[in-house]
C-alpha cells in the first residue's frame, strides 16, 4: 500500500494548491516543496519494478518506511483540514518533518530505480489489459481428460434414484475448473432438464446458500435464476427452502455444490433436494475426504491428483500465451517455472497470468524462476501459498491497491464492477499507466519556455481529464487483474464486458494476509474480547462481514480506537442499525453502509467531511447539512423496502452546491429544483457521470443544462403523457434509461420537444413508450448504438419493418411483451447482432427467417413466445447447426 498512499498524498496537495484562492492559514512554501518530494518519490516507486531477488529485501524496508511516512503525512494534512487544532506554524514545523523525513528515502527510491533500470532498461510491461479477457479459456481443463470423463459418465448413467457424485482434492487442484466444465458440457445440459449452482464459503447462512440455488436455477420454460429479495432473512429460510424444493419437484436435475466444508451444511441442503426417482444427480466438490464419505458412504469418489511434468507445462504454456506456443529461448526457464509449481492449477494458471502481462525476456524470467524455486524448497506442503503470495510481490505498484482490496469481501462474494471500480476511484488508487519518456527534442523545450500562467492552465486541465478517465483507468486495472488470473470473471455484461467478479478463496487469503500486513484493512467478522492489538489499531480500513457485531458496544468500543480508519466497509446482510454512533471516525473516506437499515438519519456523517463515497440505506429525506461533504463524489441512497413517493425528493436543494459529485445513485425520487440563487450561466454538477432513477418529470432544460457531461441517466414517469425530453442538453450521454412505471396499452408518452437521442448513445433502454414503430428509425440513426432493450410496449403497432434501416453497431437487442404480430427484417439491418433475446411476445406469428444467416449471431433467446415464434427459432437452430457453430439458441416455453 505503499505507492497508494503515495498517490493520495500527491492528489492531497494537488487539490490544496488548485485551491483559488489559495486557503492563507496553509503554509504555502511547505506544501509545494512536500509536493515536489512526493511526487518525485512516486515517479521512482513506479521505476521500481520488476524486483531482482537481491534486492527485494531493501526494496520491502522501502516500502514500509514509505507507507508509515505517506500515513503521517495524511494524518497530519486531513487532521488539520478536519479540526484545523494546529496553528499555522505548528503545520508548517510538522510538514517540515515530514519533508525531512521523506527525503533520504525518496533518495533511496531514486538509487533502487536507477539500479533496476540499469539492469533491465526501460523496458514496459507487454501487457493486453485493455482488452476484454476471453473467459472461455478459463474454464478449459488440462491434463484432468480422464477425470472429466469418468465424472460425467457417472452423471449420464442411467439409474432413477438421486445419485451423488463427490470429486475430492487439495486446494488449487483445479475442482471448481473441472466441475465447472462439466456443468457447461452441452451433453450434461441436454440431459438434465433443471441444473443450478452454488459455492458454499466456510463461514455459511444456509438461506443464503438457499438463495443462491434459486437464482442460478436454469429450468423449462424459464430464464435462468429466480428473485428472492422479497424474501426475509431469518423465519423466511424455510421459505425459501420450500421454494428451492418445489422448483426441483418432479424433474430430473443436476446440482453442483461447489467446496462443501461441514456436515451440518450438507445436512441442511440435502434434506431440501427431492429425490423423485427421476435420475438426478449433485456433483460436489471438497477439500476435506471425511466430508466426501458423509455425503457418499460408498460407491465412486474421484479424488484429483496434481499434474505432471508434461501438462504443467502445457498448463502453464497456454496462460502465458494466451494459446500460444513458448518462444525456444523461454522454453527451459518456462518449465523450471512449472515443475516447482508441483503440478497445481491454480498455481500454474495465476503465475501463467503473471508472464504474460511482462516483459517476454530472459532476465524476467530468470526472477520468476528463482523465486518460485526458492520458495517451492522451503516448504513442499504449503509451497503453492507461497508461490501465489509471489503473484502480489510481482504486481506493479499500481497494482497492488486494487489486488488488497478483494479481501475486503467475504469469501465467495460476487462483487458487482461499477461498485468496485467506485471504491476504487474514491480511495484514491486510481492513476493512468507510466508511459514511456519522450525523447529529447523541440517538444521537451517547448514545454520548458510556457509561461507560469500557461503551465498553471494545463496542469488544471490535466487535473479534470484525470478525474473524468478514473473510470476508465479502473476498468483497465480490473482487465489487468483478470489476466493475471487473480481475479475471477462471475457474469459479463450484454456486450462482452465484465459486470460482476470474484476471488479464489486461496487467493483471497493471499489478499487477506497482505492487506493485514500493509495496515490496509482489518475484518471483523466474530466477536473477540480481548483488547486490540497494535497491529490492528494501526489499520486504516474495516470491512465488517457480519453487521450485527458492531451493534455490541464491545465490538464498538475496541474498533474506536483504530482512530486513524479511512473506510469502514458494511459486507454483511441486511440489517437495522441501532447504534449510528459507531460513525465517529473523522478521517472517513468511504463509508459503504447499503447494507444497513438506518431508521433515522445519522447525523455524525455530516462531521466526515473528507468522505468521497457514501452509500446507506434510509427512508427519509436528506438534510440540507448534506452539503457539508464537499468532498463527496459517490452518493448512493436505498429505500427499503423500495418505496416510491410520487412529488417527493430524497434529495435537498442544497445537492447542487456539491461540485465533486460524480455519482448520485437512488430509488425512485426527484431531482430537487436548482436553487433560486443559482447563476444563469455556471454550471453547477460539472463532474456528474450518471444519475439514476430521477423523475423526468424534473429533468427539465434548464436542469440538464447544468450537469451537461452526464454519460448515465436513468429516468421514469408514473404514467403516459407528456413528457419533458431536453437530451440535446446531454452532449455526452452513453447510457439512457426511460420507463414508464404504470404502462397503458394503446396510451403513448408525447415526448416534449421531439424525441431526440444523443449521438453518443451505446445503450438505450426504452418501456412503457408505446412509440409507433415508424419512429423506429431515430434509433436506428444512432451509429453507436451497442445495446437496445424495448420493454413494455416501449414501441407499438401490429408491424415492425424495416426496410433499408440498418443498426451498424447494434450486438444486443431484447424485445420484451411488445404486441408486434409481424416482424420484417434481414442480415444487413443488423450487419453485427450477437445476442437476440425475445420475451414474452405472446403475438409474434411472423418472422423472416433471414436473421438466423447473421455470422456474428452467438445466441438467440426465446422466452414463452407464440408456438409460431418457437417453430422459427427450432428452424434457425437446425439451418444453422453446422453453418454457424458459435450460435446458440436456448427456448424456453410453456407451450412445450
Amino acid at each position: 500500500m505503499a505507492y497508494a498512499a503515495v498517490v493520495s498524498v500527491v492528489k492531497i496537495l494537488k487539490q490544496l494548491q488548485l485551491s483559488d484562492p489559495f486557503p492563507v492559514h496553509y503554509p504555502k512554501p511547505e506544501i509545494e516543496s512536500l509536493h515536489e518530494k512526493v511526487s518525485s518519490l512516486q515517479s521512482s516507486i513506479e521505476r521500481i519494478f520488476p524486483v531482482p531477488g537481491s534486492k527485494r529485501s531493501d526494496v520491502t524496508k522501502l516500502e514500509i518506511q514509505t507507507r508509515d511516512s505517506m500515513y503521517k503525512a495524511q494524518d497530519i494534512i486531513e487532521s488539520y483540514i478536519s479540526k484545523q487544532d494546529l496553528s499555522s506554524e505548528n503545520l508548517s514545523q510538522k510538514l517540515q518533518e515530514i519533508i525531512a523525513e521523506i527525503i533520504p528515502i525518496e533518495e533511496k527510491a531514486k538509487e533502487i530505480a536507477n539500479s533496476i533500470t540499469q539492469q533491465f532498461g526501460e523496458t514496459l510491461s507487454e501487457s493486453t489489459a485493455d482488452q476484454v479477457p476471453s473467459i472461455t479459456s478459463k474454464n478449459d481443463i488440462v491434463g484432468q481428460e480422464k477425470d472429466f470423463e469418468l465424472v460425467v459418465d457417472k452423471l449420464l448413467v442411467e439409474s432413477a434414484p438421486l445419485e451423488i457424485v463427490p470429486i475430492i482434492g487439495m486446494p488449487g487442484i483445479g475442482k471448481t475448473t473441472l466441475a465447472r466444465s462439466i456443468y457447461e458440457d452441452k451433453n450434461i445440459e441436454k440431459k438434465f432438464n433443471v441444473r443450478a449452482w452454488v459455492t458454499v464459503s466456510a463461514e455459511y447462512n444456509v438461506g443464503d446458500i438457499f438463495s443462491k440455488l434459486l437464482a442460478s436455477l436454469e429450468r423449462p420454460g424459464h430464464p435462468k435464476g429466480q428473485n428472492t429479495d422479497g424474501i426475509g432473512d431469518k423465519k423466511d429460510t424455510e421459505q425459501k427452502r420450500l421454494l428451492l424444493h418445489q422448483s426441483l419437484n418432479q424433474n430430473k436435475y443436476l446440482i453442483v455444490v461447489d467446496d462443501m466444508w461441514d456436515e451440518k451444511v450438507w445436512d441442511e441442503l440435502r434434506r431440501s433436494l427431492p429425490d423423485d426417482k427421476k435420475g438426478s444427480r449433485i456433483l460436489l466438490t471438497t477439500r476435506s475426504k471425511d466430508i466426501a464419505k458423509y455425503a457418499k458412504q460408498s460407491g465412486f469418489r474421484l479424488e484429483m491428483e496434481p499434474l505432471d511434468e508434461k501438462n504443467s507445462w502445457i498448463l502453464l504454456q497456454k496462460r502465458a500465451f494466451a494459446g500460444g506456443n513458448c518462444p525456444p529461448h523461454l522454453v527451459d526457464l518456462g518449465k523450471k517455472i512449472a515443475n516447482n509449481c508441483y503440478g497445481l492449477p491454480l498455481s500454474l494458471t495465476v503465475i501463467g497470468g503473471q508472464l504474460s502481462q511482462e516483459a517476454k525476456t530472459v532476465q524476467y524470467w530468470e526472477i520468476v524462476e528463482s523465486d518460485i524455486k526458492e520458495v517451492a524448497a522451503e516448504s513442499k506442503a504449503y509451497a503453492y501459498m507461497e508461490i501465489l503470495s509471489l503473484s502480489y510481490t510481482h504486481l506493479p505498484a499500481r497494482l497492488k491497491g486494487c489486488f488488497l482490496y478483494m479481501g475486503a469481501f467475504p469469501e465467495d462474494s460476487e462483487i458487482a464492477i461499477s461498485k468496485l471500480i467506485k471504491l476504487w476511484v474514491a480511495e484514491g488508487f486510481l492513476v493512468p499507466r507510466p508511459q514511456p519518456r519522450p525523447p529529447s527534442g523541440s517538444s521537451q523545450q517547448e514545454n520548458q519556455v510556457k509561461q507560469p500562467e500557461q503551465a498553471e492552465q494545463v496542469e488544471q486541465t490535466k487535473q479534470v481529464e484525470q478525474v473524468k478517465l478514473a473510470e476508465q483507468i479502473g476498468e483497465q486495472c480490473l482487465n489487468e487483474l483478470v489476466a493475471r488470473n487473480l481475479i475471477v470473471i462471475r457474469k459479463m455484461s450484454s456486450i462482452s464486458k465484465i459486470k460482476s467478479c470474484g476471488i479464489h478463496d486461496i487467493l483471497r487469503d493471499v489478499s487477506v494476509k497482505e492487506a493485514t500486513k500493509e495496515k490496509c484493512f482489518h475484518f471483523i467478522n466474530k466477536y473477540i474480547r480481548s483488547e486490540l492489538s497494535d497491529v490492528v489499531k494501526s489499520q486504516r480500513r474495516l470491512s465488517v462481514h457480519k453487521n450485527i457485531l458492531m451493534c455490541m458496544e464491545e465490538v464498538y468500543d475496541h474498533t474506536k480506537s483504530i482512530e486513524f480508519t479511512r473506510t469502514l466497509l458494511y459486507a454483511g446482510s441486511h440489517h437495522h442499525h441501532p447504534m449510528p454512533s459507531c460513525l465517529t471516525f473523522d478521517l472517513l473516506r468511504v463509508l459503504d453502509a447499503l447494507t444497513v437499515y438506518f431508521i433515522e438519519f445519522p447525523n455524525e456523517l455530516i462531521k466526515l467531511i473528507h468522505l468521497r463515497y457514501l452509500s446507506l440505506t434510509y427512508n427519509g429525506k436528506l438534510p440540507a447539512s448534506i452539503s457539508q461533504l464537499r468532498n463527496l463524489q459517490i452518493l448512493i441512497l436505498r429505500r427499503y423496502p423500495k418505496i416510491i413517493f410520487i412529488g417527493a425528493s430524497v434529495l435537498p436543494v442544497e445537492i447542487w452546491n456539491m461540485p465533486q459529485l460524480r455519482h448520485l445513485l437512488f430509488t425512485e425520487s426527484y431531482l430537487p429544483d436548482l436553487p433560486a440563487d443559482h447563476a444563469q450561466n455556471s454550471v453547477l454538477l460539472e463532474n456528474l457521470q450518471s444519475v439514476s432513477n430521477a423523475n423526468i418529470a424534473c429533468c427539465t432544460e434548464e436542469v440538464l443544462r447544468h450537469i451537461p457531461n452526464l454519460k448515465k441517466l436513468g429516468v421514469w414517469s408514473e404514467g403516459p403523457g407528456e413528457v419533458p425530453f431536453h437530451l440535446d442538453q446531454l452532449q455526452q450521454l452513453e447510457a439512457f434509461k426511460f420507463s414508464v412505471l404504470n404502462p397503458i396499452p394503446g396510451s403513448k408518452v408525447v415526448f416534449q420537444p421531439t424525441l431526440f437521442f444523443p449521438p453518443t448513445l451505446r445503450r438505450l433502454t426504452l418501456s412503457g413508450c408505446a412509440i409507433p414503430w415508424e419512429h423506429i428509425s431515430i434509433v436506428a440513426g444512432l451509429l453507436n448504438l451497442e445495446v437496445l432493450k424495448l420493454r413494455e410496449f416501449a414501441f407499438q403497432g401490429p408491424e415492425w419493418v424495416l426496410d433499408e434501416t440498418e443498426f451498424p453497431q447494434l450486438k444486443y437487442l431484447l424485445l420484451e411483451y411488445l404486441d408486434f404480430v409481424k416482424w420484417e427484417a434481414v442480415e444487413s439491418n443488423f450487419p453485427i447482432l450477437e445476442n437476440l433475446i425475445i420475451r414474452h411476445c405472446y403475438e409474434l406469428e411472423e418472422m423472416s427467417s433471414d436473421i438466423g444467416g447473421i455470422g456474428t449471431l452467438k445466441k438467440i433467446e426465446m422466452v414463452d413466445c407464440s408456438p409460431s415464434a418457437v417453430k422459427w427459432a427450432r428452424e434457425i437452430e437446425e439451418e444453422q447447426e453446422d453453418v454457424n457453430i458459435n450460435l446458440q439458441v436456448r427456448i424456453y416455453s410453456s407451450w412445450e
